[in-house]
C-alpha cells in the first residue's frame, strides 16, 4: 500500500485495535464496564436476598419466643416438665425413621438408576448432605451430596436427578398426610394463612403426581442433562415402583409421627387418639419449612406454621388446660423449638452412626467398601 494517498480519494481513518469488532474504542470501555459491573450487581442481589431472609426468620423467632418471654411464670412449669428421656426416645425413632424411609429410600432410586451404592456410605452421604442444607444457601445440599457420592462412580448430573425425586416423594408424601389429617377441619378451624396454605397443598398433589410420573419426569430431566451435555438417565423406575416409595414414605411419617406425638403428649396431655392432629400440623409446617428457600433448613418458618396448625386444631379439652390463649400460643412455640431440637439429635444420630460404620469412607481410603478403583496410569516411556 503506498504511503501517499491517491489524490481523488479521501484520506483513510486510522484502523484502530478496537475497530476490529467495528466498536469505538469508547463504546468498548463502556461494554467492558458493564461486564465488571455485572457481577457486582448479581453479588450484590444474592447478598440482599440473604439479608432479607435472615431479617425474615429472625422476626418469626422474635413473634415465637415473646409469649414465652413474657408469660413465663405461666409456662415455665409446664416446661420443666418436660421428659426428656422421652424426647431423647422420640430422637431414636426419628434417626432410625431417617435411615430406613428416607437414607435407603434414596439408595432405591440410585438403584433403579442402575448404581448399587452399599448401605453405609449411602447412609453417610445422605446424612451428611441433609446437615448441609441449615448452611445459608439450598445449593450446598446438592452440592455436598454430588461431591461425596462422586467416589463411588455415580455422576453429578444422575446424583442431582435421584435427589430431585426422593425430595419430590417425600414432599408429596408430606401433602398427603397434611391433607389427610386437617383438610376435614379446614371447613371449621381453618382460617387465613392457614386455610391458604391448606389450599395450596391440596393443589400440589396433582401437580407433584404429574412431576414424578415416567412420562414427566424423565423426559424433562433428560432434556435438562441435554442442554448441560451430560448423558440420559438409561435405566428408569416404574411408575408402579414411585407409587411403591410413595406409599413407603407415608409409612414413615406415620412413625415420624408417633415421635412427634411421643416429645409433645406429656406436656399437651394429649391423648394417643389425637396423634393425626401433631401429624397433621408437623407435616405441614414441614412442607411449608422446605418451600421457604430463603430460611437454612426451614428454620422459623417450620415452627410458625407448626404453632399455627396446633394452635387451630387443638382439640377443646386441651384448650381447657389453658386459661389464656396467649399463654398457649407461647408453650408452642416452646414445643415447636423443642422439636427442631429433637430433629436435629435424631439427624446427629444417624450421621454419628454412618460415619462409624463408614470410617473408611469417611477417611477416602481406597480400600472403602464400595468405593470405585482408582484409574490405573500407564507410564509414559520417554
Amino acid at each position: 500500500m503506498s504511503e501517499i494517498d491517491p489524490p481523488n480519494l479521501p484520506a483513510a481513518a486510522p484502523i484502530q485495535s478496537d475497530s476490529i469488532s467495528h466498536v469505538p474504542a469508547s463504546d468498548n470501555d463502556a461494554v467492558q464496564t458493564t461486564n465488571d459491573v455485572r457481577p457486582m450487581v448479581k453479588t450484590r442481589g444474592k447478598l440482599l436476598q440473604r439479608v432479607i431472609g435472615l431479617l425474615i426468620t429472625a422476626a418469626i423467632l422474635v413473634w415465637m419466643i415473646k409469649p414465652v418471654v413474657q408469660r413465663w411464670d405461666q409456662v415455665k412449669d409446664r416446661i420443666w416438665e418436660t421428659s426428656w428421656p422421652k424426647v431423647l426416645l422420640a430422637s431414636l425413632m426419628f434417626a432410625a425413621f431417617l435411615f430406613i424411609f428416607r437414607a435407603l429410600s434414596w439408595r432405591r432410586i440410585l438403584k433403579g438408576f442402575g448404581y448399587r451404592l452399599p448401605v453405609a456410605p449411602a447412609t453417610r452421604i445422605w446424612s451428611t448432605s441433609e446437615l448441609a442444607r441449615y448452611l445459608p444457601g439450598m445449593i450446598w445440599q446438592v452440592i455436598g451430596r454430588v461431591y461425596l457420592v462422586r467416589p463411588y462412580g455415580v455422576s453429578g448430573s444422575i446424583c442431582s436427578a435421584s435427589q430431585v425425586l426422593e425430595l419430590v416423594l417425600f414432599l408429596l408424601a408430606n401433602i398427603i398426610l397434611a391433607v389427610g389429617c386437617l383438610a376435614w377441619l379446614g371447613h371449621k378451624m381453618f382460617h387465613g394463612a392457614s386455610s391458604n396454605l391448606l389450599l395450596v397443598a391440596i393443589g400440589l398433589i396433582p401437580i407433584l403426581f404429574a412431576i414424578v410420573h415416567p412420562k414427566v419426569f424423565y423426559p424433562l430431566t433428560n432434556r435438562v442433562m441435554a442442554r448441560f451435555g451430560k448423558p440420559p438417565v438409561a435405566r428408569q423406575l416404574r411408575f408402579r415402583e414411585l407409587c411403591g416409595l410413595l406409599l413407603w414414605n407415608l409409612i414413615g411419617l406415620v412413625w415420624q409421627s408417633l415421635a412427634v406425638w411421643l416429645v409433645v403428649s406429656g406436656p399437651l396431655e394429649l391423648q394417643f387418639t389425637k396423634w393425626w392432629v401433631v401429624a397433621g400440623a408437623y407435616s405441614l409446617a414441614w412442607c411449608a419449612g422446605f418451600l421457604a428457600f430463603w430460611a437454612p433448613g426451614g428454620l422459623g418458618v417450620r415452627e410458625l406454621i407448626f404453632v399455627t396448625a396446633m394452635d387451630l386444631a387443638l382439640p377443646p379439652r386441651v384448650r381447657e388446660h389453658f386459661a389464656d390463649p396467649k399463654v398457649l400460643l407461647g408453650f408452642l412455640a416452646f414445643l415447636s423449638v423443642l422439636l427442631r431440637l429433637w430433629a436435629t439429635t435424631g439427624e446427629l444420630i444417624l450421621a454419628a452412626a454412618a460415619y462409624s460404620a463408614d470410617y473408611r469412607g469417611a477417611l477416602g481410603r481406597p480400600d472403602a467398601h464400595g468405593r470405585s478403583p482408582a484409574p490405573i496410569r500407564t507410564p509414559v516411556l520417554v
